[in-house]
C-alpha cells in the first residue's frame, strides 16, 4: 500500500512536472549588430533563456573585400560572452543578410565566393557537418519544428541571398535628395527579380506542409513593407506575389512573420492572404544604433525605434495563445499583441 502511494506521487509530480515545463514556448529573434564591441542586450537575452534564438543576418558589420576581411571579423565577434553563453543555452539558428554575405560589393547571386562565404559561415554556427545546409543547391534555408504534438513550433529560414538578383542603386544625385527624406531608402525596385529560386520555392511548399500547431516563417529583410527603396520584398514584387499565391494555396495553420533588417521594431498585418490575420513582427538592431521610422499603413501601434530584439511566445492552453513583443536592451516589452490560433 505505502509503495502503491509512492508510485502515485511520484507519478504525480512527473506529469506536473512535464505539464509546467511545456507551459508555453519562446522564439526570440534579431539582427544587425556591431561585431567589434560587447553588446548589452545579451544580458537580456542570456537573462530570458529562449528556447529558441535566431540571428537574422548582418551579425558582424564589415564590408569585406575579401575572405580574410570576414574571418577577421567572426574572430573578433567570438572573443565575446554573451553570445558564446547564448549558443550554450538556447537553440541558436542564423541566415545570412548583406552585411555577413557579401564579398567585394557581391551581395547576390553573383559572389564568386559564396561557396567559402557558406562553409564559414555554417561552421561558425556550429551547424552539423552532415546538415543539408551544407551542400543543398538553394542555400541555406532551414526549417526546424520543436516540441512535440499537440506543443509543436515550426521555424522556417529562408536564404534571401544566395539566389537573388541584387538590387541596383538610384542614381547619385536621387540618392543625395532621399538622403533628406527617411520615407525613401537607395534602391530601385526590381519588379521582376528573384530571390529566392524555383528550388528554394519548392523546399518552402514542403516545410509549410508538415504538421505543426504554430509556425514562424523568417526573412532577413521584410516581407511586407512600403514599396519605398529599403531593401524588402516590396522590392521584388513577382516573388512578394509568389509568396502570397502559395500561401494562399497552402493555407498553413498557426503561421508568424518574423524579419529583421531594419532600425526600428514594428508590428504588421495584413489580411486577405490566409483565412486569419497574417501578422510580421519585426526585431529592431541588437546594436544600440536605430532608424528613423518610415510611414506605412499596415503598421499596428507605434514603430519602436528602441527596440533590440522580436519575440514570439506560444503559451500551450486550451485554445494557444500567441504573444507577440518588441523588447528593448533590458529586455522589456515596448509593444506587446496577443493572438488567439484559430481552430
Amino acid at each position: 500500500m505505502v509503495l502503491r502511494l509512492l508510485l502515485g506521487v511520484l507519478l504525480t509530480v512527473t506529469v506536473a512536472s512535464n505539464v509546467a515545463a511545456q507551459q508555453s514556448t519562446r522564439v526570440a529573434f534579431g539582427c544587425c549588430m556591431d561585431h567589434s564591441e560587447r553588446q548589452e542586450v545579451f544580458d537580456a537575452l542570456n537573462l530570458a533563456d529562449p528556447e529558441v534564438f535566431v540571428f537574422l543576418g548582418d551579425t558582424v558589420d564589415v564590408d569585406a573585400g575579401d575572405m580574410d576581411d570576414m574571418l577577421e571579423a567572426y574572430e573578433v565577434l567570438n572573443r565575446f560572452r554573451g553570445p558564446r553563453l547564448l549558443r550554450r543555452q538556447s537553440a541558436v539558428m542564423a541566415v545570412w543578410n548583406r552585411m555577413d554575405y557579401q564579398i567585394d560589393g557581391y551581395s547576390g547571386a553573383n559572389n564568386p565566393l559564396k561557396y567559402a562565404v557558406r562553409n564559414h559561415f555554417l561552421t561558425f554556427w556550429r551547424e552539423p557537418i552532415s546538415s543539408p545546409r551544407m551542400f543543398q543547391q538553394h542555400g541555406i534555408a532551414k526549417s526546424v519544428i520543436f516540441g512535440d504534438a499537440p506543443q509543436r513550433v515550426q521555424v522556417i529560414l529562408l536564404d534571401g541571398r544566395w539566389n537573388r538578383d541584387a538590387l541596383s542603386r538610384v542614381g547619385w544625385f536621387e540618392r543625395l535628395k532621399r538622403s533628406f527624406d527617411d520615407n525613401l531608402g537607395p534602391y530601385q525596385a526590381s519588379p521582376g527579380g528573384r530571390l529566392l529560386g524555383d528550388e528554394q520555392w519548392q523546399w518552402l511548399r514542403e516545410q509549410l506542409q508538415k504538421p505543426a500547431e504554430v509556425r514562424v516563417l523568417m526573412s532577413a529583410t521584410p516581407f511586407f513593407a512600403p514599396l519605398n527603396g529599403y531593401d524588402s520584398w516590396a522590392m521584388y514584387a513577382q516573388e512578394q506575389q509568389r509568396l502570397q499565391q502559395l500561401l494562399q494555396e497552402v493555407q498553413p495553420n498557426g503561421l508568424v512573420l518574423a524579419v529583421g533588417d531594419r532600425g526600428f521594431g514594428e508590428l504588421v498585418k495584413v489580411d486577405g492572404i490566409l483565412e486569419y490575420p497574417l501578422w510580421q513582427v519585426t526585431s529592431g538592431y541588437l546594436s544600440a544604433e536605430s532608424h528613423t521610422p518610415y510611414a506605412y499603413n499596415e503598421r499596428q501601434g507605434k514603430a519602436q525605434e528602441n527596440a533590440r530584439y522580436g519575440q514570439i511566445e506560444v503559451r500551450w492552453q486550451q485554445t494557444p495563445e500567441l504573444i507577440l513583443s518588441l523588447r528593448d536592451v533590458d529586455g522589456r516589452a515596448l509593444l506587446e499583441q496577443t493572438l488567439t490560433l484559430p481552430n
